[in-house]
């Protein structure tokens, strides 16, 4: 017949267990104090003291009790090991599926973040790549700044500055605070020079067809 396990926790079952052993203990101390009282006892009872007799008979029934008592223990206290154990390892189970759980939400952010990280470097290449086309096309409008080493050493300080913040800022150079830069400042700063030649031009065009 299969044995049935009632679930505890490994506190409650190791509870159980030192209950147990301790009973057991406190047998072991008995009897030796009933054998000290026997070996007097068992004197007398023998020398013809009818009293000392019926004593003897009482600490033998209560050493066969005590035997009795003492093999059900041990059967207790190895079923009670039993159980600690199995607590113990469906603790570890239970942990185990914790983590494992853990593991799979954590792969799926790994695949998310690293998806992330390319779009972002995809982004970075083609709105850099933007950049240029648009400087270029500038230059052929006649327009020297910005221009395509200006985007060069403005990007890269703005690249390294935001590398600085991610974990690989150790694989590339390090670049002071006051050299940092980011593309929005920058391009800004730019479109804003860019709207005030186109400025310049639109009112001396307008200038010259008045004068006309």
């Amino acid at each position: 017949m299969a044995k049935t396990t009632t679930k505890l926790s490994v506190s409650h079952a190791e509870k159980i267990l030192h209950g147990l052993e301790t009973k057991k203990a406190e047998l072991a101390s008995a009897r030796v104090n009933d054998e000290a009282a026997m070996a007097t006892v068992s004197y007398e009872a023998h020398t013809g003291c009818e009293k000392s007799t019926a004593k003897l008979e009482t600490l033998r029934d209560r050493a066969i009790r005590r035997d009795v008592e003492d093999r059900n223990l041990d059967s207790a206290i190895a079923e009670a090991k039993r159980r600690v154990a199995a607590a113990q390892d469906a603790e570890r189970r239970a942990e185990e599926a914790k983590i494992a759980a853990e593991l799979v939400e954590l792969a799926g952010m790994l695949r998310e973040a690293g998806a992330k990280a390319d779009r972002g470097l995809k982004l970075l290449v083609e709105g850099s790549g933007g950049l240029q086309k648009i400087i270029a096309a500038m230059q052929e409008r006649g327009l020297g700044n910005p221009n395509a080493q200006q985007l060069l050493s403005l990007g890269s300080r703005a690249i390294l500055a935001a590398i600085m913040d991610s974990p690989f800022s150790k694989a590339f150079e390090t670049i002071a605070p006051r050299e940092r830069k980011n593309f929005a400042q920058f391009t800004a700063s730019w479109a804003n020079a860019v709207d005030h030649a186109a400025s310049i031009k639109l009112n001396k065009e307008g200038g010259e067809e008045n004068a006309a």
